[in-house]
């Protein structure tokens, strides 16, 4: 399937953008053998990949740079028919950035391609947007959006721990804002209600929105 389309964009005379979205933290050697292998498979002149392991700055001090990063090639992806490839991980510590991811793509109307799930056996926390990338709540979905459309501003509350629904909704609502923000610049993203403690030798999303917040 994959080489059918290689030959289809080289006949077009075009590449495919494919935003690669596996878990990049607290991976497993297993696991990033995996993923490793997957990216490998996409290496073909046809294909753009961006892998956030590879192409973010993950060593951002607050996390700015590779949200802006991984922001920038999502959109660019939108807009040229381009696709997430999507290595999701259902047990283990859930990923705050692969919730902030979906919710990106989802406000892009990109496609979401399911290739791998660690952990199907296992899931451990909330699992809102893995049954958003199965299609769930599509609806409820472009109510979201519709709304932040139609605002000037939008507010992200935030706890720090991630453990229950409402919890792994913000996440998904931040990328969401930001995938909105990205179509519409003038949109202003400001931090409202936080919920702990920020550690301020950690990178996170809390010190994100207030970098966004202070452009």
């Amino acid at each position: 399937m994959r080489n059918k389309e290689a030959e289809t964009n080289k006949e077009m005379g075009s590449e495919k953008l494919v935003y690669l979205l596996p878990p990049v933290r607290n991976v497993t050697e297993e696991q990033a053998l995996t993923i490793a292998e997957y990216a490998k498979s996409l290496d073909v002149p046809e294909i753009r990949l961006f892998n956030p392991v590879r192409d973010a700055p993950q060593q951002d001090a607050t996390g700015y740079n590779i949200v802006m990063a991984e922001l920038g090639f999502l959109h660019e992806a939108a807009k040229s028919g381009g696709r997430v490839d999507i290595l999701w991980n259902a047990g283990d510590i859930p990923s705050e950035g692969s919730r902030v991811d979906i919710g990106i793509a989802l406000a892009l109307g990109l496609n979401l391609n399911l290739i791998h799930i660690f952990n199907k056996e296992n899931p451990t926390g909330p699992q809102i947007c893995f049954k958003m990338i199965n299609g769930m709540y599509a609806e409820n979905l472009e109510q979201v959006k519709r709304a932040i459309q139609n605002s000037d501003q939008v507010l992200i509350d935030w706890d720090v721990e991630m453990k229950t629904e409402e919890q792994e909704w913000q996440r998904i609502f931040l990328g969401i804002a930001l995938g909105e923000m990205t179509k519409n610049p003038s949109l202003k993203i400001k931090l409202g209600n936080v919920v702990g403690i920020d550690p301020p030798e950690k990178k996170s999303y809390i010190k994100v929105v207030k970098e966004i917040e202070s452009r």
